[in-house]
C-alpha cells in the first residue's frame, strides 16, 4: 500500500510587521495553510502548485523553491513544503474551490511571530512549527 504524501506550498510576503505566510479559513476545519494528496505519478512540486491553484487560485511561479520534508500527525504523513516570495497580493480574500464540495476559503496573512492559536487544526500547528524557523 502506498504511503500518502502531502505537498504544502507555503506563500511568503514581508509586510510592516515582518515575514508573514499565506493562510486560509476553511468553512467547517479551521484556520489551515495550503496542502494536499501527491497524486500518483505526480512530483511534489507540481502538487503544490496544483494544490496552491486549486485551493486559492494564486498561479505559483515555476519552479518553488523547496524548504524541506516532515512527517506530520499522527500518522506520521511525510509533508513537502515549498516556497515562494509574493507581491501585490490583496491582504485578505476569498475563493471558491472547484473540488472540496465548493467551498469558499478566506485567505489572510499570517505572521511568523506568532504561532497558530487554538482556532488551528493540532497538524497544521504542527507543520507552522516545522516551516517557520527555516523561513526566519
Amino acid at each position: 500500500m502506498r504511503k500518502v504524501e502531502k505537498a504544502c506550498p507555503i506563500v511568503i510576503r514581508t509586510s510592516d510587521g515582518g515575514l508573514q505566510v499565506l493562510a486560509f479559513v476553511h468553512p467547517t476545519a479551521g484556520k489551515q495553510f495550503v496542502k494536499g494528496t501527491i497524486e500518483l505519478c505526480e512530483s511534489p512540486e507540481r502538487a503544490a502548485e496544483r494544490e496552491l491553484r486549486e485551493e486559492s487560485g494564486l498561479a505559483a511561479p515555476s519552479p518553488l523553491s523547496y524548504l524541506g520534508t516532515c512527517a506530520i500527525g499522527a500518522e506520521r504523513q511525510p509533508w513537502h513544503f515549498f516556497t515562494y516570495r509574493a507581491a501585490g497580493l490583496p491582504d485578505t480574500w476569498r475563493h471558491e474551490t472547484q473540488d472540496d464540495h465548493g467551498h469558499i476559503f478566506t485567505f489572510f496573512w499570517h505572521s511568523l511571530d506568532m504561532p497558530p492559536d487554538h482556532g488551528w487544526d493540532p497538524i497544521f500547528r504542527e507543520a507552522f512549527d516545522f516551516f517557520a524557523p527555516l523561513l526566519s
